[in-house]
């Protein structure tokens, strides 16, 4: 008995993705530790965005609604090619969103997200073990253990049948399972602050300036008053500078013509962008998530949704494995299925970033006017809907997605149109199990192998199927991530 795991799950690291991971393993019954080596949680707002498939994760989780109230929503962005040039306003609510019941941008500080997940963690009975670092990690084959260091020096040993390594860029879980990250520069300086203002911006809305001297970015918080600012720069600022709010003004009106009047900077900070995908996701009985196996540059807001997402993928792959030796090939997927998306995210925002910081002064004021020009399209101006709000990511090639037959595919995001008045499909689902939708026959026996439970959404009067654009009696496999399967 000494010998066998104390927990399912140890998850290191304790931020966005960390805590998704063990509300999802609460959720679907999993014993699990959360540990982190901060003493508490961080009060720097870091990422700011969160996307629509995410909110419908959130959904899931139970936290969407206080997500909502603690943020605001994104109206829209407005574009100059320089200072004082009259801006292009995009409204970013009217793009075509489609099936969703979360059409926007929503912008909320890291800290809040955190705060909301973890009051969700504690009110479902568990603790993020702050102050405790895990310093020696041994895969054992069927389980691992580790070895927990307190802030005071005093160690303990946690044997626990998966890890999961959610500790960020400079993961040291990573670094225990020998997993290669290989980094690129991209070349480019930005310095940021959170500053409040005395200027006249309207509160929930954005601003790019592609000016000659470089691009600037004034983005909405959702205090009033207060936004992020975000400036590339061709060389790091003079020591200090960056805390200085009349560095700020001057940057500020020599890119944007606006006199920002910035005073009470809550957060500072100047990074050198890299980017990059670990080789692999998984190493015996440990996974990597968010950060820890891809990081990559800010451009469209996309990294604390994806390690969600990568939380949201793996947990009830590991509660269905926990249930059923048999099905441990399942695990496979995860990597097969999450380290696609993060490398097509950390190209495209690679090459999205190195159009934007380009070192010719050309260059930069052709980009500026051919934004403005672009954005009036409205094929380019619905990119910033449901692309960036991850709604059509898909899984591709994965092991345990069934064959296409029809206009839904394997792999998709189950959609969640409206089936009648403001009840949309999602609010249907229910349970942490397999579901199947569509009229029950006899030769269901064959879902039932495989599903867990005895869950089923039926549609006797063809109301989903008419919603979803297919066949009446056709049945849907749906995975408890809300993906096809």
């Amino acid at each position: 008995m000494k010998n066998l795991p104390e927990v399912d799950v140890l998850i290191v690291g304790a931020g966005p993705t960390g805590l998704s991971a063990a509300i999802e393993a609460s959720r679907h019954g999993l014993s699990f530790r959360i540990v982190d080596q901060k003493e508490r949680r961080s009060r720097f707002s870091k990422a700011l965005v969160v996307h629509a498939r995410t909110m419908e994760v959130f959904e899931d989780l139970g936290i969407a609604k206080t997500v909502l109230e603690r943020g605001v929503k994104f109206q829209a962005l407005n574009i100059a090619h320089g200072p004082n040039i009259s801006p292009l306003r995009v409204n970013l609510l009217d793009r075509k969103w489609g099936d969703t019941r979360y059409p926007f941008w929503l912008t909320i500080p890291q800290y809040d997200t955190e705060a909301i997940m973890e009051e969700k963690l504690e009110s479902l009975g568990h603790q993020v073990e702050w102050s405790t670092q895990m310093v020696h990690l041994e895969d054992l084959g069927t389980h691992a253990k580790a070895t927990l260091q307190r802030a005071d020096g005093k160690e303990e040993e946690v044997q626990s049948t998966w890890i999961l390594g959610c500790d960020g860029g400079r993961s040291p879980t990573r670094d225990f399972a020998k997993i290669a990250m290989p980094r690129e520069e991209c070349g480019a300086t930005f310095v940021l602050c959170d500053a409040h203002t005395t200027c006249d911006l309207t509160q929930d809305e954005g601003h790019a300036f592609f000016s000659t001297e470089g691009l600037l970015l004034i983005v909405p918080m959702p205090e009033d008053g207060l936004f992020r600012i975000i400036a590339h720069v061709f060389e790091p600022p003079p020591e200090g500078a960056i805390d200085d709010p009349t560095w700020w003004d001057a940057l500020i009106k020599r890119r944007s013509g606006h006199d920002y009047g910035a005073h009470n900077l809550d957060w500072t900070s100047c990074f050198d962008l890299h980017q990059g995908v670990a080789s692999k996701y998984r190493s015996g009985q440990l996974f990597l998530l968010g950060d820890a196996a891809h990081i990559h540059s800010p451009v469209g807001g996309q990294g604390l949704n994806t390690g969600v997402q990568d939380a949201y993928n793996l947990i009830w792959k590991l509660a269905l494995v926990k249930g059923n030796a048999g099905a441990k090939d399942l695990l496979e997927s995860y990597e097969i299925e999450r380290r696609p998306i993060a490398i097509g995210m950390v190209e495209g925002t690679g090459k999205a970033t190195a159009v934007l910081t380009t070192q010719s002064v050309f260059k930069r004021m052709i980009i500026g006017r051919g934004a403005r020009i672009a954005m009036r399209l409205n094929p380019v101006r619905n990119r910033l809907g449901r692309p960036i709000g991850m709604l059509d990511l898909r899984y591709e090639d994965s092991p345990i997605l069934g064959l296409n037959r029809g206009r839904l595919h394997p792999g998709d995001r189950l959609p969640n149109p409206k089936i009648e008045k403001e009840k949309r499909l999602h609010d249907y689902l229910r349970g942490e199990g397999h579901l199947i939708i569509g009229t029950q026959t006899e030769s269901d026996c064959v879902f039932e192998q495989i599903i867990l439970g005895e869950d089923g959404l039926d549609d006797p009067e063809g109301k989903i199927a008419k919603a979803l654009n297919v066949e009446s009696g056709r049945r849907i496999l749906v995975r408890p991530d809300r993906v096809i399967a």
